[in-house]
């Protein structure tokens, strides 16, 4: 019987800080989970790096990013895979630490539910919550009918921001494509 021998892979970064990232998605679900997890993890470490520095940023700017995200890359209405998709990121969300770097990706999966951008039945992933988010559904929908304008300077400024370690690749592109004012 041949032994086996794994790779040596690269050190990963710690963050210093729990995560999202569920290990059992990321091989179940795949690179658009992995992305998915990583683009809301990197957003969240911008928002705690800018925070209380007289950030301009409006309040749920993170959450309307990780959403112009969610909607340039997934159609849950469309393609019912992908409902599914969702309710098992959420779950995940919900069932870990609400302190988590990337748990705003849960509040954009509901706003889009609100909004009318995902369908209503991924609604019943999100049972567990006691009190649903009304005032940051308010917010977010003054935030949305500036989307072109604000989508853009927000995933320019997330560039913009130097963090220990660095923003991913797929995140840096991701947010490239967002600041394109040809997407959406």
């Amino acid at each position: 019987m041949a032994k086996k021998t794994a790779l040596p892979g690269a050190p990963a970064e710690k963050l210093g800080a729990p995560t999202i990232m569920d290990r059992a998605l990321a091989v179940s679900l795949g690179v658009p989970y992995v992305h998915l997890a990583v683009f809301s993890i990197d957003l969240d470490r911008v928002r705690e790096e800018v925070e209380g520095y007289d950030d301009p940023r409006p309040f749920g700017w993170e959450v309307f990013l990780t959403e112009c995200y969610l909607l340039a890359r997934f159609d849950p209405s469309k393609r019912p895979e992908e409902a599914a998709f969702f309710e098992q990121v959420v779950l995940s969300i919900l069932d870990g630490r609400p302190d988590a770097l990337g748990a705003q990706l849960s509040f954009a999966v509901w706003d889009a539910i609100q909004r009318g951008r995902f369908p209503k039945r991924l609604e019943g992933a999100f049972k567990s919550w006691k009190v649903r988010p009304k005032a940051l559904v308010k917010d977010l929908s003054k935030l949305w009918e500036r989307e072109d304008a604000l989508r853009q300077s927000l995933a320019r400024g997330c560039l913009e921001v130097a963090l220990a370690p660095p923003l991913a690749p797929p995140t840096v592109q991701a947010l490239r494509d967002l600041a394109d004012p040809l997407v959406g």
